[in-house]
């Protein structure tokens, strides 16, 4: 019960804030926001998930069916399982080896994503998927060696601790680039890079497939903005908001970046950050 309770209470959030994000880029781009239903558009998440799962699912063709239909669902999946690597808000979301699991999880969102793009067999979502899949890998290894050396600082393999920002202030400068690749937003969206590749790996999906996306990647950004909370700033409910207000707000202040600059970036500029600070750890450790 209580893990059903928590999954409902998940998307609820997801409800709300896409809300807050469209209320929070109509006032940064001077126009208004969701207002038309009810008072300043509160029941606009409710009207918005009924449209999308009353819409007609359309089916291609050529492509492969299961995979086409699974790989959404999985996605979904990918996204509930990591917040049980979340510090114990209750007795049953924490385990002791929840670093490891994570970097699991999240690696495992990339073949989700791989295959929701080649499932359909369009060149279009197949393109799409590849470029998102590319992104993922290259921030990936970023991403892994800042948990092992979390894992080091910790002596510990779950999220239970937290670091002091003063101290790691760079690592943190990382660690929230790599979030915002990670979970594909702005301006790291190639994953529906929308003028060079129409709609990214999600171009055939609509109705319950696309849902299932949509909520997979808002529920990574909420949970990957709790954690940076929990790493960082001591479980503190106020940087967790003000960490999910930067990352929607980067959205409508920076343009996106040139796709082989992203990956340069990655590889030539945050990936060798990271080996030092881990270097680092391995002699002061």
């Amino acid at each position: 019960m209580s893990i059903i309770l928590s999954v409902v209470a998940i998307l609820l959030s997801i409800a709300f804030v896409t809300l807050f994000e469209r209320h929070l880029l109509g006032i940064s781009q001077s126009r208004l926001g969701p207002n038309r239903v009810s008072i300043m558009g509160l029941v606009q998440p409710l009207l918005d998930g009924i449209k999308l799962l009353s819409k007609e699912g359309v089916m291609p063709s050529s492509g492969n069916i299961l995979l086409y239909i699974g790989a959404p669902l999985i996605s979904f999946i990918i996204m509930i399982l990591e917040w049980f690597t979340l510090p114990p808000m209750y007795p049953f979301l924490s385990f002791q080896w929840s670093c490891m699991f994570f970097l699991s999880c999240v690696g495992l969102m990339v073949y989700a994503t791989l295959v929701s793009g080649v499932a359909s067999y369009s060149k279009y979502s197949s393109i799409g998927a590849l470029r998102s899949s590319s992104q993922t890998v290259s921030y990936e290894v970023v991403f892994a060696i800042l948990v092992i050396s979390m894992i080091m600082l910790f002596v510990s393999f779950s999220f239970q601790n937290s670091m002091n920002f003063l101290v790691l202030s760079g690592l943190f400068v990382v660690w929230f680039i790599c979030l915002i690749a990670e979970t594909n937003r702005a301006p790291f969206d190639f994953a529906e890079g929308e003028s060079e590749l129409v709609s990214g790996f999600n171009v055939e999906y609509s109705s319950s497939g696309f849902v299932m996306l949509f909520l997979a990647e808002y529920g990574s950004i909420i949970m990957l903005s709790y954690l940076t909370s929990v790493l960082f700033f001591f479980c503190s409910s106020f940087f967790t908001g003000l960490i999910f207000f930067s990352v929607i707000l980067i959205r409508s202040v920076y343009p996106r970046f040139r796709y082989d600059k992203l990956m340069g970036f990655v590889w030539f500029k945050l990936l060798p950050v990271s080996v030092y600070f881990l270097v680092f750890l391995v002699f002061i450790v």
